[in-house]
């Protein structure tokens, strides 16, 4: 199974909207697509998760979903600002956890 349709495969189980989501961080967001990785994520400030924001503004990408090689999928942003936030909502776990992207790729 490819990364987006094991992405739209995860929505439908936990009985949420993947449309409304991909349109929403189509415009406002990120969204990497390639055939070993799917990511969703917005840029903010990483003290406050909930504002989406410009990159300019911005020193923090909060990744919404990834399906895949997440290592891959950070390559395309690692450039762009220093802290990176997530949470593995669908693994049962609601905490955020921010690092910086050197941590996190010791992690993967």
């Amino acid at each position: 199974m490819n990364p987006i349709n094991h992405a739209l495969q995860i929505y439908k189980q936990n009985n949420q909207n993947f449309a409304e989501l991909l349109e929403w961080h189509l415009a406002n967001g990120v969204v990497i697509s390639l055939p070993d990785c799917f990511l969703l994520g917005f840029f903010c400030d990483k003290s406050n998760f909930s504002e989406c924001r410009v990159l300019a503004e911005s020193d923090c990408i909060f990744v919404t979903m990834c399906v895949g090689n997440m290592r891959e999928a950070c390559m395309q942003i690692v450039e762009l600002v220093p802290w990176v936030a997530y949470q593995r909502e669908f693994k049962g776990d609601d905490r955020i956890k921010i690092t910086n992207f050197k941590k996190l790729f010791n992690k993967l």
